[in-house]
């Protein structure tokens, strides 16, 4: 009998270990589609302006106007300054290798494609924006500012950046800005409720969380494992201040900011231990328990199912 119940706890075991979760698929795994960085930050110092708008038709002119914010004429003169050659020069030698990072994306945006098939595969690319903007979409391509992400310690962050911020701006993190960057204009939402933004932004976290299986869910929302811990611990907390200080349906853009937006500290909970963004963290909360109760229901489902109140109903 002993030996039995080891041989069924072995089972169970393997079993376990194998599960990749409820998304995982190996069709979409085996798809024919490969992500790989075009180096838009390289061909920006090595190519003059005629061959970068002959190249990048689209992004080069608004790489220019948007980002860099400087006259097309002096280009030349940005190039030859020295602080902006440092910068690239600190980028290309981070990202001398970018096969992790095309390998990441590539399995993403592989369950991107088979769940979504309808749907579009940008062209990915890296510039540099002078710590300008994290992630730049357009109709067909998206673009990773590869100077936020040259790792916690790099030295210019104290200076451009906030502390709370810093420990996201490495390689490993970029992908899920690029992930979340694209999802994010594909999926374009009107938030003019609490409820509405929370649950709009918690299914862009389930689908990362489908789309990135190799990274924890505290990585994904962009907290540390100990502002996760936090979130766990005070879940119905959290969600019962919402309701009692009747949040929920508020329209004020304050309110909504104060749930969804980057900050150190979410207004009303404890400054040493709430991250920011907690209504995301509930969003996330309340899509999960909508799926948990609605396993027939597939990503795309998921995704045309508007009605917030319908899906707030089953947390």
């Amino acid at each position: 009998m002993r030996k039995y119940l080891e041989i069924l706890l072995l089972i169970f075991i393997c079993t376990a270990c194998s599960d990749k979760g409820r998304f995982y698929s190996k069709e979409a795994e085996n798809l024919p589609l490969e992500v790989k960085i075009e180096r838009f930050d390289l061909d920006f110092m090595s190519m003059d302006s005629a061959s970068l708008a002959e190249k990048y038709p689209e992004f080069y002119p608004l790489y220019v106007r948007n980002i860099l914010e400087i006259p097309a004429a002096e280009v030349g003169k940005f190039k030859a300054d020295s602080a902006v050659r440092s910068l690239f020069a600190d980028v290309e030698k981070e990202y001398s290798s970018v096969e992790d990072v095309e390998k990441t994306l590539t399995k993403a945006f592989k369950y991107y494609k088979y769940y979504f098939p309808e749907k579009q595969v940008p062209k990915v690319s890296f510039h540099v924006s002078g710590f300008n903007q994290c992630v730049v979409t357009l109709q067909d391509r998206i673009s990773a500012s590869a100077d936020y992400y040259l790792g916690k310690d790099y030295p210019m962050y104290s200076s451009v950046a906030y502390q709370y911020e810093v420990s996201y701006l490495t390689r490993e993190h970029l992908p899920i800005d690029v992930m979340l960057g694209w999802l994010s204009s594909e999926f374009s939402t009107n938030d003019y409720r609490l409820l509405e933004s929370m649950i709009n932004h918690g299914k862009l976290m389930y689908m990362l969380e489908a789309f990135l299986p190799d990274y924890k869910m505290s990585e994904i929302l962009s907290y540390s494992e100990e502002q996760f811990a936090w979130c766990e611990e005070h879940e119905k907390r959290i969600w019962h201040s919402i309701v009692e200080n009747k949040e929920l349906y508020s329209t004020d853009w304050r309110t909504i900011m104060k749930y969804t937006q980057p900050a150190p500290f979410t207004n009303g909970y404890s400054q040493e231990h709430s991250p920011g963004r907690l209504g995301v963290y509930m969003g996330w909360k309340i899509v999960s328990s909508f799926m948990k109760a609605h396993k027939e229901l597939s990503l795309s489902d998921l995704m045309s199912t508007t009605d917030a109140q319908e899906i707030r109903r089953y947390y």
